[in-house]
């Protein structure tokens, strides 16, 4: 008989102290004692063997011990018999394992997995297949419906959620007299879930059966990648694991944009791990692809995706002549900054963003907030920091915040965390003085000091964004912003908000994701072009939306 968990038969070793401690351990006796002599001529005549058989045979807590220990022992062994019989039932759950690994071997595990599918099939058949989130292919159909389905299935590039797939089936069959059957190659999956969510089905009256295909194959496969920016462009690291009992020389092709740019190889050992890295990528669409030849191809190619930003126009507005604020902004990859002196200032349509640093109440001309508005709610961006004399200057109503007057030293704290806001470490910013400030309507506070005066907030004006920064454009009168580490990288991440590029995650994901698209539209994905407004990653490769690349891999 085969054991779930044969290790623990070890327990009945257990057994082995229990029988020597009741050996060797004297029995109490009532009896008459003349003498000594007497005692001792006893002993000798008392066979050994005869005491150890009447202390197992006469001594019922032994017995039970024993018996407990025998019975706890193969509870957690958990002995199993595999039934070769047909599963009959008015109504048959098949579930099919959709994930990655279904993939490997030639013919696939999924093929053989259909196949075995088709003896279950019933007058009644219902498929489910088992992918991050269980997906329901056939419900309530017939043998010819579900011998039908069967030939249109294929395997994606996600994880198999079995445990859901099962109570997603035990919900299908409801008061009916079912069954569930689970095909799958049972690798990389949650036991614990599985096991719960068969209990519940069992409970409710509805027999689990599980069949397994596929054996152990050799594969290498990149297990895990990530893209992160370095400096002015992007480093990539990725894990490749050797699942093969020998030594194994992987050669690895990198292209980029369908053309090969890099050739490389990595030596791993038999069941070990090897990182491969690359730097300084550009924008495009990069493979990693490794020339394994083995079983699984899904997990030997990484896509990347970065995209390609337009350089962006900003106009900075100032008495001073180089602020801090305006050398952060010019150091940027993909930004043109011109810095001007008011009141004289060239026409905004010919930016995508203007900054407004240091300024007096007689600095700027009257109607240039005015124009400021038009410039935003056509659609571009405004930054406006704090000065002295903000609060004496009619904005036109265009900042998020109203300005009340001027206060000394602050702690600061990220009331909401953003995507410009990621990494930065206000609260570590010392805080001199500050302006007494309060949002207005439709404005979100994302920084704030300890008197709840928003340091950094946001609105949106028409179709454009203004922002309003409290840090100044770096006057250590104010603050220390300017002289810490992530100073640039603050503005960094501002004109990639405003311009709308967004964080490199969101244009490399992992399989099973879904991406909500608001309305239906056209999406290219790796096999094909499909219409939908909600829009699921269940594939490896490029995928395309509108102008917007992303990348799919299985880490």
């Amino acid at each position: 008989m085969p054991f779930a968990n044969p290790l623990a038969l070890l327990g009945f070793s257990s057994l082995i102290p229990i029988i020597i401690l009741y050996l060797i351990k004297p029995k109490p006796r009532d009896i008459k004692i003349p003498s000594l002599m007497f005692i001792l001529d006893m002993e000798r005549k008392e066979q050994r063997y005869q005491t150890m058989l009447k202390k197992i045979v006469r001594d019922p807590l032994m017995i039970m011990q024993l018996l407990f220990l025998i019975l706890l022992t193969l509870a957690m062994a958990s002995p199993y018999y595999v039934a070769k019989e047909t599963v009959r039932a008015d109504h048959t759950a098949i579930i099919l394992d959709a994930s990655a690994s279904m993939q490997a071997e030639h013919p696939s595990r999924f093929d053989r997995a259909k196949d075995v599918a088709t003896r279950f099939v019933s007058g009644k058949t219902s498929i489910i297949l088992a992918k991050n989130v269980p997906v329901v292919a056939l419900q309530e159909g017939s043998r010819s419906d579900a011998t039908v389905a069967l030939q249109h299935l294929r395997p994606c590039a996600t994880t198999a959620n079995i445990g859901d797939a099962i109570l997603l089936a035990k919900s299908i069959i409801g008061e009916e007299k079912g069954a569930i059957v689970v095909i799958s190659d049972f690798s990389n999956i949650d036991s614990d879930s599985i096991a719960a969510s068969k209990m519940l089905a069992n409970a409710a009256g509805i027999d689990v059966t599980y069949k397994q295909v596929g054996h152990d194959a050799d594969n290498i496969g990149i297990t895990y990648g990530k893209l992160e920016r370095k400096g002015d462009g992007y480093g990539y690291t990725c894990n490749i694991k050797n699942y093969i009992d020998s030594k194994k020389t992987i050669p690895i092709k990198i292209s980029r944009n369908g053309k090969k740019i890099l050739s490389d190889s990595l030596t791993i050992a038999p069941h070990s791990n090897e990182l491969f890295a690359l730097s300084d990528l550009k924008p495009g669409a990069t493979v990693v692809a490794l020339q394994s030849g083995d079983s699984l191809a899904v997990d030997d190619r990484a896509y990347i995706a970065i995209p390609d930003v337009q350089k962006r126009r900003i106009l900075f507005i100032s008495e001073n002549k180089n602020p801090p604020a305006k050398i952060a902004l010019s150091s940027l990859p993909d930004t043109e900054c011109t810095i001007v002196k008011p009141p004289v200032l060239p026409s905004f349509d010919d930016y995508d963003l203007v900054v407004i640093g240091y300024i007096t109440k007689d600095s700027l001309l009257p109607g240039t907030f005015n124009d400021l508005a038009s410039f935003v709610g056509s659609g571009r961006s405004l930054v406006v920091l704090a000065s002295d004399d903000l609060g004496k200057i009619d904005t036109d109503n265009l900042l998020p915040v109203s300005i009340s007057g001027m206060k000394g030293p602050a702690v600061l704290k990220t009331a909401i965390p953003t995507a410009f806001t990621k990494d930065i470490a206000f609260e570590d910013v010392s805080v001199n003085k500050h302006l007494i400030s309060k949002s207005i309507d439709e404005s979100i506070a994302v920084v704030v000091a300890d008197d709840e005066s928003p340091v950094l907030a946001y609105r949106k004006s028409g179709a454009g964004t203004v922002v309003y920064s409290g840090f100044g454009e770096g006057d250590p009168a104010w603050n220390d912003f300017h002289t810490r580490v992530d100073y640039p990288i603050f503005w960094r991440q501002i004109v990639d908000w405003m311009s709308g590029v967004r964080e490199i995650d969101e244009y490399n994901v992992r399989t099973g994701r879904m991406y909500p698209l608001g309305a239906e539209q056209e999406v290219v994905t790796p096999t094909g072009t499909i219409v939908t407004d909600n829009l699921l990653f269940d594939d490896v490769g490029g995928y395309r939306i509108g102008d917007m690349d992303i990348a799919a891999n299985l880490y």
